[in-house]
């Protein structure tokens, strides 16, 4: 793949939505913000986490290692609220498991238990709008 395909895969992966390729980030943590705004999705999300750790402890805890089967089912709870509330770009790769998009919904989980996500998601928002603002577009 040469340099170029190359960072056109990444530009397309780190995509906010299908109407904005274009943006200032290069963190992946501004565009995962960026991705999910919508209160019932960040929702969604944090409930997915709770139910992924509860089959790890309930699958230690009652000795059942078929549980651990039911835990990419953790991800659709997520992915629903992207389906039905959010219409942010979905990264295969991240859907399924990504090193960045676990971070980063570890990150949200402890943002929104702070109290402090809503301001992270308007932080982002006025970047993005400053950008734009200047002509630059997807």
């Amino acid at each position: 793949m040469t340099e170029s395909n190359a960072n056109l895969r990444q530009k397309l992966r780190n995509r906010i939505d299908d109407r904005t390729l274009a943006h200032p980030f290069t963190d992946y943590w501004d565009i995962f913000v960026l991705k999910h705004q919508h209160p019932i999705n960040v929702a969604l999300h944090i409930v997915g986490i709770f139910i992924f750790y509860g089959l790890l402890f309930s699958a230690w805890k009652l000795q059942n290692f078929w549980l651990f089967l039911a835990l990419p089912l953790t991800q659709l709870v997520g992915l629903s609220g992207h389906l039905l509330f959010e219409r942010s770009h979905i990264d295969f790769q991240d859907a399924v498991f990504s090193w960045r998009a676990s971070r980063c919904l570890g990150r949200m989980l402890l943002r929104v238990l702070l109290g402090k996500y809503g301001e992270d998601i308007r932080q982002r928002q006025e970047v993005l709008r400053k950008y734009q603002s200047k002509g630059n577009y997807s």
